[in-house]
C-alpha cells in the first residue's frame, strides 16, 4: 500500500524510517542509496536534512554510482546513510555494507530496509517450495556483466545483517517492521509459538551478546509477533 505526504508517494517502511527520523535525527547530511525516484529524499528534505542521491542510472540532481564498487565519498562524509531495499540488490552485499559504514560519520546511523524472509508466510514458502518471500526464481535476472539491476538476489535474516554491521563496529539501536503480512495465518502462528519458543531457546543457548551487538536477547528478537508477520525488516545501526 502506497501513501502520499507533501507530494511524494511513500511505501510503508519509508514512513517507518520518516517516523524515525522526526523523533531521533536532527537536520543532517544524509545519504540515499539508491535513491530510485527520490520520493524518500524528498520528504527528507521537507523535514530540514541535506540529501544526496545516488543511483545506477544517470539522472539530473543524482549521484551516479554502482553499488558493487567503492562510493566516491570520503570516509565519514555522512551523519546518516539510509540504503533501503538495495542490498538484496547486490552479489557482494559484504563489500557494500562496508562501504556504508565507511562513508558514515563514527556516531552515525546506517538504515537498512529489506524483505523479511523471516515471516511466517516465508517460512511456509522456503518449506514448499525452497525459495524465500519475495526471493522466488523470477525475482532476479542474470546480467552478464551489464549494468542492470540484478533483482532480489541476496535474502537476509536479521541476525545476519546485525552480525555484518557489528563486525565492522557498529551495534544495532532498532528494528522495526512496515506492514503485518497474511494476518490470515495468526490461528497457524499461536498453534506453533510454543514449539518456535521452545526450540529457539534451544537454538540461541550460550549465545554471547557480543556476537550480535546491541541484541538485548537473541531469543525474543526471533520470537516476537512483529518479525513473524512484517513484510520488510528495518534495521537502525550506530556506528561505534
Amino acid at each position: 500500500m502506497k501513501h502520499q505526504i507533501h507530494g511524494p508517494y511513500l511505501t510503508g517502511y519509508m514512513y517507518q524510517i520518516l517516523d524515525y527520523f522526526k523523533k531521533n535525527v536532527s537536520p543532517s547530511r544524509v545519504l540515499d542509496i539508491p535513491a530510485g525516484l527520490g520520493n524518500f529524499a524528498q520528504a527528507l528534505e521537507q523535514l530540514g536534512h541535506t540529501i544526496v542521491k545516488v543511483d545506477f542510472r544517470k539522472k539530473n540532481g543524482f549521484v551516479n554510482a554502482n553499488m558493487e564498487a567503492p562510493l566516491p565519498f570520503k570516509d565519514g562524509e555522512f551523519d546518516v546513510v539510509t540504503c533501503l531495499e538495495g542490498i538484496e540488490h547486490v552479489i557482494n552485499p559484504v563489500g557494500l555494507a562496508q562501504e556504508l559504514v565507511r562513508v558514515t560519520a563514527p556516531g552515525g546511523t546506517i538504515i537498512i530496509s529489506t524483505p523479511n524472509i523471516t515471516n511466517l508466510h516465508s517460512r511456509l514458502q522456503f518449506l514448499f517450495t525452497g525459495t524465500f518471500f519475495q526471493f522466488g526464481a523470477n525475482s532476479m535476472r542474470q546480467t552478464n556483466g551489464a549494468p542492470i539491476d540484478r533483482g532480489h538476489v541476496n535474502p537476509f535474516t536479521p541476525l545476519h545483517l546485525i552480525y555484518i554491521f557489528g563486525s565492522q563496529g557498529c551495534s544495532l539501536k532498532e528494528i522495526r517492521v512496515d506492514r503485518a503480512k497474511r494476518k490470515v495465518l495468526l490461528p497457524l502462528y499461536l498453534i506453533l509459538k510454543p514449539f518456535s519458543y521452545l526450540w529457539t531457546r534451544k537454538v540461541v543457548k550460550g549465545t554471547s551478546q557480543e556476537t550480535y551487538p546491541g541484541v538485548k536477547s537473541v531469543h525474543s528478537l526471533l520470537t516476537r509477533f512483529k518479525l513473524m508477520f512484517g513484510r520488510s525488516q528495518i534495521l537502525f545501526f550506530k556506528k561505534n
